[in-house]
């Protein structure tokens, strides 16, 4: 496992974020400008470049703090396990490439993790398609779709990766219940399920806001998928809605 980043000067959790990254060029930029923008800066940024044949690893260097190591199998599980496995921080943050921090972001984690009641957070968020500048509107869609999930699936609260963190030692206990593969799973609903089942306490805050693209995931191609590889995902941990299970005949 990682080396552990220096103690800060006021005791508060050090705040690793991982961004998973394949062929990003034309959308990373901004995701790295909002984080370089926090009132309260990230510990440590890793760009994982998960075998990017664009300018991803070009763009994601240029910014100054900015760590990219490579994971060579594609699959959002490698990456996301390279990322969370190579992150020094005291928390790993996550988002995805086309994530728009809000400018707090960083400062509103760093208070949620310091007290110690708290192992996970999942963050809310506005639809990037539809909030203007810098604002970050529609929340309420979100949250209607959280509420949505969580209730189809019977697992919650749910960490998206777009937008939530974790304690690196509750990582640690629970990397070994997660996918070691980029299998058919659905990679939020497996990491949540497995930090649950390893007793770890999560919360949702709606004000640890990111703008996401959430409307490219409404097709319904994509959903079928997604219906898929959630009952897949439940049946694997034996946990959550048991009428939503499926087993995996691969």
């Amino acid at each position: 496992m990682a080396h552990t980043l220096p103690a800060r000067a006021d005791s508060r959790p050090t705040i690793t974020v991982v961004i998973p990254a394949f062929n990003e060029a034309h959308i990373i930029r901004r995701c790295l400008a909002a984080l370089a923008a926090q009132s309260d800066p990230a510990d440590e940024i890793i760009v994982v470049d998960n075998a990017s044949t664009d300018g991803t690893v070009a763009v994601a260097s240029s910014f100054a703090g900015v760590r990219v190591i490579s994971e060579p199998r594609a699959g959002v599980t490698f990456a996301r396990t390279a990322g969370f496995d190579a992150a020094r921080g005291d928390v790993i943050a996550r988002i995805d490439a086309d994530s728009l921090v809000t400018p707090d972001w960083i400062r509103r984690l760093r208070c949620a993790f310091d007290s110690s009641d708290l192992d996970a957070i999942g963050g809310g968020a506005g639809i990037a398609e539809l909030s203007p500048g810098q604002l970050c509107w529609f929340g309420w869609w979100y949250r209607g779709f959280r509420f949505w999930h969580e209730r189809a699936i019977g697992v919650r609260p749910m960490l998206y990766g777009f937008n939530s963190a974790m304690r690196r030692e509750a990582w640690e206990r629970a990397r070994t219940l997660v996918a070691a593969d980029d299998e058919l799973v659905s990679d939020d609903v497996d990491v949540t399920i497995a930090l649950l089942r390893t007793g770890h306490r999560l919360r949702f805050d709606p004000r640890i806001g990111v703008r996401a693209k959430l409307f490219r995931s409404i097709d319904r191609e994509k959903l079928a998928r997604y219906y898929r590889t959630d009952g897949i995902t439940l049946a694997r941990h034996r946990f959550g809605r048991r009428s939503r299970w499926i087993e995996s005949d691969v």
